[in-house]
């Protein structure tokens, strides 16, 4: 839902500067109608230095207008291959885009897409369900590649493949519509080999629960009508295999090693429509949806950037009305195919990108230094390109530098290299400091023992206890004090708050307060790793004090009318050593969590399970003895309680809108009124 609106913000936003454009003389000098975005570490999309300028637009190769352009490939020597379903042809461009040649052959029918090798051009035809192969020399027919043998093609599964990808091997991986398995893996001589990437089914809870009802032929029945099959298909001079689905929000491009493992993340920008894919010279990978954005990715699946638009007007240079293909030359150039406007448009990168492409380069081939420099470069650009912090602190990591990486990385939220660098600081102080800590465990250990030795011997520890007990006589603290006991015993301690008075209304409000004071501090101090910052983190915190005002509440009225035994002050005491637990676990673990990376989480979240799970234990007994419920009386008078608050805060909701409407009114009758006497 977040990425839904955010897409929907960015279309109208841009919307907004596109009839601004249209009727502004002053902007027609800016070279792209369009902002570019990229993403925060947060995963919000946010404004940056342009990284691709229109520069032309083709419409007419050799004297043809195109009629309808459906893919675009280009080769290792940046020969730009332009395929047109209508006119059946190949056009092939040189790398200044000037016209060379085009393939044609009688036996071509409705030629959809192209894919080139070294040796050998592939075409992909649609109509005749058939992958005709050209020699790349000759352009000479080679060979036709339609439906395998394989026994599951001759049971019926349809093979319509709409577009490929060829590996160093000569196996072909075909996009075909319709196929729920995934791309159809082919050998070289067109043998059926396997199903390879196939998307997750995203069948709606509902759907899910009904299909243990159903045989297996409503269950296939069902897949055919909700498939995510992939759009389009590419793949990297390493081997790995790119695909696109336009029916998939979440994870929408894919990146498989040869066993079919998706290495992108299950969370990634993306959105709904998402057309093409194709990998450029950097490791970097491009996607463009059908309303108009140019996605550019890095080699984990990370936004570098977003820039375009729907063309909502007129054909204006760099905005695009419904593309269906793009590709890149090794001069980072972009070719996008729009057929609604039956044109190419090229994009060139600005300086800014080059930089970005540039640092990842030196990064990938081992040159740190260049790295660092390159992307110190792109942060004069743009100080706020979390991307660029993030690939100085690797180049720090890299040369030994692991504080100055912990800054960068800190700086965009990265986590993953928070803990990487944390991890080598924590190595290198072990490694100075190992004597010292070594010698502190000792004399703790040996400490304890002769402080034991000389207890039995000198009985030091009772006479001190004896004297620290005129501590307690103060009523406030033994109250404190009191919570140690409560959490040793709870069910009597239960007892003794209801029945004996063992507590103050004084010490329950001061627990409240340490409790407000310990999520605070947890909030700042601990790990950041394990503690997502927020800007919104008070309001949140305001939120639950409210939500606990509320509860008591509601359990106080609940228990009331169901002959519960328990008074509010009995409820709001209780209730307040029934969550002490957090001031027991929560400030060692503060302290601990500063000393872990994310591989030892372990030690953090459990402890904070547990505190759960015993504050939920301490909750549930302490509804039960305070009121005298049985164990499903006390279920009940939760559920009940839950549903009071839900309504009690509704009719908060509603009074609050109402409240603020009215006042609104009574604001604008005395301005309306003081105006109209003024002028008087």
């Amino acid at each position: 839902m977040q990425k839904r609106t955010m897409m929907l913000s960015l279309t109208l936003f841009s919307f907004v500067v596109l009839l601004y454009c249209c009727t502004s003389p002053v902007y027609a000098a800016v070279d792209a109608p369009y902002f570019t975005y990229t993403s925060d570490s947060k995963g919000f999309v946010i404004m940056t230095q342009a990284a691709y300028t229109p520069t032309v637009q083709i419409s007419t190769i050799n004297g043809q207008k195109l009629e309808t352009p459906e893919h675009v490939f280009v080769d290792d020597q940046d020969n730009v291959y332009i395929t047109d379903s209508t006119l059946s042809k190949v056009f092939i461009l040189d790398p200044q885009y000037r016209f060379v040649k085009e393939l044609t052959n009688d036996k071509f029918k409705a030629i959809k897409s192209t894919f080139v090798t070294d040796q050998f051009i592939y075409v992909v035809d649609t109509s005749l369900n058939v992958i005709f192969v050209l020699d790349k020399a000759t352009h000479q027919l080679l060979k036709e590649i339609g439906k395998p043998d394989s026994p599951i093609f001759q049971e019926g599964y349809e093979f319509s493949p709409t577009h490929i990808a060829v590996d160093v091997r000569g196996n072909i991986y075909v996009r075909s519509t319709g196929s729920v398995n995934g791309l159809i893996m082919l050998n070289g001589d067109g043998e059926f080999v396997t199903f390879f990437g196939a998307n997750p089914m995203q069948t709606p809870l509902l759907d899910r629960l009904r299909s243990f009802f159903l045989t297996k032929t409503q269950q296939d029945k069902i897949k055919k009508v909700l498939p995510d099959v992939p759009s389009n298909i590419a793949i990297d001079k390493t081997g790995f295999i790119y695909t696109v689905t336009s029916s998939v929000e979440d994870n929408p491009v894919k990146k498989f090693n040869v066993s079919g493992k998706n290495y992108f993340p299950d969370k990634m920008v993306g959105m709904f429509s998402m057309e093409s894919v194709w990998v450029g010279q950097h490791h970097n990978v491009f996607s463009v949806s059908s309303d108009g954005w140019i996605f550019e990715y890095d080699t984990n699946g990370n936004l570098l950037f977003l820039f375009g638009g729907k063309d909502f007007t007129s054909s204006r240079l760099g905005l695009l009305n419904r593309p269906v293909a793009l590709a890149s030359n090794s001069s980072d150039e972009l070719i996008v195919v729009d057929q609604g406007l039956k044109l190419l448009q090229c994009y060139r990168p600005t300086e800014f990108s080059n930089a970005v492409h540039q640092a990842m380069d030196a990064y990938q081939d081992g040159d740190y230094d260049k790295s660092k420099k390159l992307w110190e470069y792109t942060l004069k650009y743009n100080s706020l390109f979390d991307n660029a912090h993030v690939g100085l602190g690797n180049a720090y990591l890299r040369e030994g530098n692991a504080s100055g990486a912990l800054a960068e990385f800190e700086y965009a939220k990265h986590n993953n290299g928070m803990s990487e660098a944390f991890w080598e600081i924590r190595q290198g102080w072990l490694q100075n400091n190992l004597g010292v800590v070594f010698s502190i465990l000792l004399t703790l250990i040996l400490g304890s023992y002769a402080s034991k030795w000389l207890n039995r011997r000198y009985g030091y520890v009772s006479r001190i206890g004896s004297k620290l007990q005129v501590v307690r006589r103060v009523k406030i603290i033994d109250n404190l004090l009191y919570m140690f006991t409560f959490l040793r015993h709870p069910l009597d301690g239960l007892y003794h708050i209801k029945y004996e008075n063992r507590v103050s209304r004084l010490s329950s409000t001061v627990i409240y307060v340490l409790v407000t004071i310990l999520l605070i501090v947890h909030y700042e101090y601990a790990n950041p790793l394990f503690v997502k910052k927020q800007d919104y983190f008070l309001y949140t915190l305001m939120i639950m004090v409210g939500l606990a005002v509320l509860w008591m509440l509601s359990n106080y009225l609940i228990c009331s009318i169901t002959d519960g035994e328990g008074k509010f002050r009995d409820v709001y005491n209780a209730t307040a050593y029934s969550i002490s637990p957090l001031i027991v676990i929560l400030p060692p673990l503060i302290l601990f969590s500063r000393g872990l990376t994310l591989e030892q989480s372990v030690f953090y979240d459990l402890p904070i399970q547990a505190m759960i799970l015993w504050i939920a234990f301490l909750m549930f007994f302490m509804i039960k003895d305070i009121h005298n419920y049985e164990a499903g009386e006390t279920v009940d008078v939760i559920f009940r309680s839950l549903f009071t608050m839900l309504v009690i805060g509704l009719f908060l909701f509603v009074f609050y809108s109402i409240g603020s409407q009215f006042l609104g009114f009574l604001h604008d009758v005395v301005t309306e009124a003081g105006s109209r006497w003024q002028r008087k």
